[in-house]
């Protein structure tokens, strides 16, 4: 079944973006730093990708290029998710190989048109009902 990765270090940014996508029916593995993710998204790779900038442990632009070279053509969208929200950075965040930029902080329907444009709805009424991770 496929999954969104979030990658997201601040316990209410993630415990908000938890509920809004999993009340919307998608399965979710969440992470708060960016190397265990990394090794899951390797391991189980993810139908998207939802990725912090300010991580702990490395930079969320860099973790979204090893991603990409990581995982080659199989290698999901990233959607960056940041407080980062100069043009720079949007600039930025395609550079290194970001799909879409979402600026925090954004609101529930923004979140979802995002991940809607990436995952098909069918993938959120399929995982409806089951563990969500």
């Amino acid at each position: 079944m496929s999954h969104i990765l979030l990658i997201e270090d601040n316990p209410g940014n993630a415990e908000m973006m938890l509920h809004i996508l999993r009340s919307a029916g998608y399965t979710v593995r969440h992470f708060d730093r960016g190397s265990p993710a990394a090794a899951n998204a390797r391991s189980e790779t993810p139908a998207l990708i939802l990725m912090d900038f300010n991580l702990p442990d490395i930079d969320g632009r860099t973790l979204s290029l090893i991603l990409r070279k990581q995982l080659g053509n199989n290698a999901p969208p990233i959607v960056a998710c940041t407080a980062r929200t100069g043009e720079h950075e949007v600039t930025m965040a395609q550079r290194f190989g970001c799909s879409a930029f979402l600026r925090k902080p954004f609101t529930p329907d923004e979140l979802l048109d995002v991940v809607r444009r990436y995952m098909p709805e069918s993938e959120a009424l399929r995982s409806q009902g089951k563990d969500t991770g």
